[in-house]
């Protein structure tokens, strides 16, 4: 195994979206090889609340073992912490810019990361930080990722809206696996 990663996956409530996609993209990595400490955190302070019980049956139907999970605020300091944080829309990444601007280098929006870091090609043996930088190259100067890059966010939705969102959570962290490992 390589060396061990900090990936903070970040939504608003951290409650469906950031625990989902950090669950899933925990259960590949471990499946990969890689080493990651993979957590999340969200822009609103929600004390404490569990992750959302139609996230919970979206993972039980992936075969993810849903972690025990209680929602935090996303601070300076967790983002400073993480080798990669990874959005899920740009409002998120406004509230990072906001928050700790000089983490934007290493951070992207989930379907962005996937984007560009197929143009750019697997990791290899590049460093995280390294391969990172140069998928960073790519993006425009302002770093603003497009529409499609975003997750929709199912909250208040039937089961369906929370299928939707963790079929597309599962290809791009599949593909985003494939790019860490390859």
């Amino acid at each position: 195994m390589t060396a061990s990663v900090s990936v903070l996956v970040v939504c608003s409530g951290n409650t469906c979206r950031s625990p989902l996609v950090g669950a899933m993209l925990r259960h590949r990595l471990a499946g990969s090889g890689l080493s990651a400490d993979v957590s999340s955190a969200g822009t609103i302070d929600w004390n404490a609340k569990p992750m959302a019980d139609n996230s919970v049956q979206v993972l039980i139907e992936y075969g993810i073992e849903p972690p025990v999970h209680r929602s935090r605020k996303l601070t300076a300091d967790l983002l400073r912490s993480a080798d990669l944080v990874i959005g899920m829309s740009r409002e998120h990444q406004w509230a990072i810019d906001t928050l700790a601007a000089d983490t934007l280098p290493y951070t992207f929006l989930l379907g962005e990361l996937v984007r560009l870091g197929e143009k750019f090609g697997p990791r290899g043996e590049l460093s995280l930080a390294a391969w990172l930088a140069e998928v960073d190259r790519s993006r425009p100067a302002n770093r603003l990722a497009r529409p499609a890059d975003e997750l929709d966010d199912p909250m208040g939705e039937p089961i369906e809206s929370y299928r939707v969102m963790g079929a597309r959570a599962d290809d791009l962290t599949t593909r985003l696996v494939a790019l860490l490992a390859g």
